[in-house]
């Protein structure tokens, strides 16, 4: 996979795959910044510490059956999910990777609208351990 336009994006939570209802996703992970600096250093040393992450979320809300809010309202807050996000909803594989991830569900919106407007939420959720990469 080269340089791409994202429209085949493929998000799954919970083993439900929810895609199509989905308008963004940011998957991101940082680590911590150690100071590692003793007297003498005329600079300033920095070692990595504890990783952390999160995916952040915009669906089309739908209510229906195993669609957005009916899914995550199942998984439960204060729960569990796994997020797996790929750049498009083909065959894993090393031009197109998966990232699995256990989400911790902190927020669960139940409505974001305004008069005339699309009914959407957005999500941010805390991963909880190692993002796992896929490529076959």
């Amino acid at each position: 996979m080269a340089i791409y336009a994202s429209t085949a994006l493929s998000c799954t939570i919970g083993g439900v795959d929810l895609s199509d209802h989905i308008t963004r996703v940011s998957l991101n992970t940082s680590a911590d910044e150690i100071d590692t600096t003793a007297f003498g250093d005329s600079q300033r040393t920095l070692i990595g510490g504890l990783q952390s992450g999160s995916v952040s979320i915009d669906f089309h809300n739908d209510f229906a059956s195993s669609e957005v809010y009916a899914t995550l309202a199942a998984t439960g807050l204060g729960s569990a999910a796994a997020v797996v996000v790929k750049p498009n909803s083909g065959t894993t594989s090393a031009t197109n990777p998966s990232k699995t991830a256990s989400c911790l569900i902190t927020e669960l919106p139940f409505l974001d609208d305004s008069v005339g407007e699309l009914g959407t939420i957005s999500v941010t959720w805390p991963i909880s351990g190692a993002i796992v990469t896929a490529t076959s």
